[in-house]
This record gives C-alpha cells, sequence and structure tokens, in this order.
C-alpha cells in the first residue's frame, strides 16, 4: 500500500502537473521567430561591409565635438569682449582728443585774434 510519505517523494523526484505549468508550452514557442523567419535578417557576410569599432576609434564622439565646439564659442565670445573694451578706449581716447582739440582751438583764437 502506498502511503503519505511515498506520494510526497514521488512528488519531490518526479514533475508534478502545477511544475510543467511553468514551462512553455507548444502555443508559447510559437511566438518566437523560427529560423525561416530570421533568414530576412542581416548574415554575417552583410555585415561586413559597415564599420567595426575597431574602425571607429579615431572618430571624435559626440561629447568630444560638443566640448570642442563649446570651447570654440567660449573663444568667440571672449573675442567679441576684447573687441568691445577696445572700442570702448577708443571712444574714450577720441573723447579726450576731442577736448584736447577744442581747448587747443580756444587758445589759437585767444592768440591770433
Amino acid at each position: 500500500m502506498i502511503t503519505d510519505h511515498d506520494i510526497h517523494k514521488l512528488k519531490s523526484i518526479f514533475a508534478t502537473k502545477d511544475d510543467l505549468k511553468l514551462f512553455a508550452t507548444k502555443d508559447d514557442l510559437k511566438k518566437f521567430a523560427t529560423k525561416k523567419d530570421l533568414e530576412q535578417f542581416a548574415k554575417k557576410d552583410d555585415l561586413k561591409g559597415f564599420a567595426t569599432q575597431e574602425n571607429l576609434k579615431g572618430f571624435v564622439t559626440r561629447i568630444e565635438f560638443h566640448d570642442a565646439i563649446h570651447e570654440l564659442v567660449n573663444l568667440i565670445t571672449d573675442g567679441f569682449n576684447r573687441m568691445d573694451q577696445m572700442l570702448e578706449s577708443i571712444k574714450d581716447q577720441n573723447d579726450i582728443l576731442h577736448n584736447h582739440e577744442r581747448g587747443l582751438d580756444k587758445i589759437e583764437n585767444k592768440v591770433f585774434v
């Protein structure tokens, strides 16, 4: 006669109906791609025309490109700021020169009149 102990031992050795529900069924497997489905994708020979990681090692990354552009913009901005300072200085010097010329004109008018 089979005891409860024997049934428990058999359940630990053999898969039960509940254990088998965790595995894929035929319907589950139909959802996956077959060999025929994968034929439409690229094969190793098809990929030989593309660049590899080794080929791309010498190229600039986006971050490096972004940093270079940022640095260039900063240099241009600094140049414009220096030009603005120089123009302001020239304007100040022109004002001083104009004041000196007016003063000289007054002196000349007093001397020669």
